[in-house]
């Protein structure tokens, strides 16, 4: 009897991988793990529609003062007023893949890391694309002046903290229940003994503890630049998370002939990250087409704030970092110069 191998095409079945690999992001995800997102996300299907838009109506609060009440003048019917929310469509594919020589060669299960890992890799680039929306939407400058604290000449400190959700107005002790900050914040963090390290067993962002009953998420994706650390601090359902699936989602193909035999799996999809209160800008909605580099979300004018700034569930406080709890990169290597003159010239590595 034949061995029996291992393979892509038997690993990935399309419709049953499609929601595994759903399954899996989301459940690795620490971001929808710890409320920050909502699922209840106003966008119908739109993500399988075409265009690169999503239009979300909302209907603004009640408002004015009452009348006074009595038989001299008919009663006033006010109407409430609406408006739009304009969201950006991620279309997303990625394919990985192996040649029949590499699997040969190396002996590495290579096949089981593909089919296994799509699920959290999808993860890592939902959360990468959330912070871009986040710092996009808290980049421009109508919204910043309302919902960022700057500090950045002083170290990360419980005042700091607490003029940042002061922000929230009278909203600012029930709003917020998860503050996201940068490794190198998190150890600022724990040299000022501002962790509360007794977890409740339900908390499911762990083991980072938590800090004035907020669960703390640490994400190196959350900019620090120089010693100037930004840190987010989310209230519940304040993003707007969906993903859909696409006819064809999954394809896993062989191609013979391509580096002395290839297999691959393609995964595509489309998903929605929105901070709720905002919309895309005019400038924003003249720019995006199908070949619209999503990055460019980080820019703050990419944004606009359709609801009373305070509504938006989100404030960023910026704040200093001490050079010790900074990440050092690799030392720059120095190779010689071909010149002829004697000097030498300096290759910097990537930090990792």
């Amino acid at each position: 009897m034949a061995d029996d191998y291992f393979t892509l095409s038997k690993a990935i079945i399309p419709e049953v991988f499609t929601d595994y690999t759903q399954e899996v992001s989301t459940k690795t995800n620490r971001f929808i793990q710890s409320g920050i997102t909502t699922s209840n996300f106003d966008i119908g299907n739109q993500l399988l529609q075409p265009g690169n838009v999503l239009t979300m109506p909302y209907i603004n609060d009640l408002s004015g003062a009452p009348q006074v009440w009595n038989d001299k003048h008919d009663i006033e019917v006010d109407s409430t007023s609406t408006g739009t929310q304009y969201g950006f469509k991620f279309a997303q594919v990625k394919s990985f893949g192996r040649t029949d020589w590499s699997k040969i060669y190396s002996g590495a299960p290579i096949d089981q890391v593909i089919a296994s890992r799509f699920g959290a890799y999808w993860a890592r680039v939902d959360q990468h694309q959330l912070l871009n929306v986040v710092k996009g939407t808290l980049s421009n400058d109508d919204i910043a002046n309302e919902k960022v604290f700057d500090d950045s000449s002083n170290n990360f400190s419980a005042r700091g903290f607490l003029a940042t959700i002061a922000k929230m107005g009278d909203l600012q002790d029930n709003a917020f229940s998860v503050i996201a900050v940068n490794s190198a914040a998190y150890a600022q963090m724990k040299a000022n003994q501002m962790i509360d390290t007794t977890t409740p067993q339900n908390t499911i962002v762990s083991p980072f503890g938590t800090y004035n009953g907020m669960r703390i998420l640490v994400d190196d994706d959350i900019p620090l630049e120089g010693q100037v650390a930004t840190s987010y601090i989310f209230r519940t359902g304040s993003v707007g998370y969906k993903v859909a699936t696409p006819e064809n989602a999954v394809e896993v193909f062989r191609e013979p002939s391509k580096q002395g035999g290839r297999t691959s799996v393609i995964n595509r999809r489309l998903a929605a990250t929105h901070v709720m209160g905002t919309t895309l800008s005019a400038k924003a909605l003249g720019t995006i087409n199908d070949e619209f580099d999503p990055e460019k979300l980080t820019d703050g004018t990419m944004w606009d704030c359709v609801v009373d700034p305070r509504k938006i569930g989100i404030v960023a406080y910026k704040s200093k970092i001490d050079t010790d709890f900074i990440p050092k990169k690799k030392a720059t290597s120095v190779t010689p110069s071909t010149s002829g003159s004697g000097s030498s010239s300096s290759t910097p590595t990537p930090g990792k």
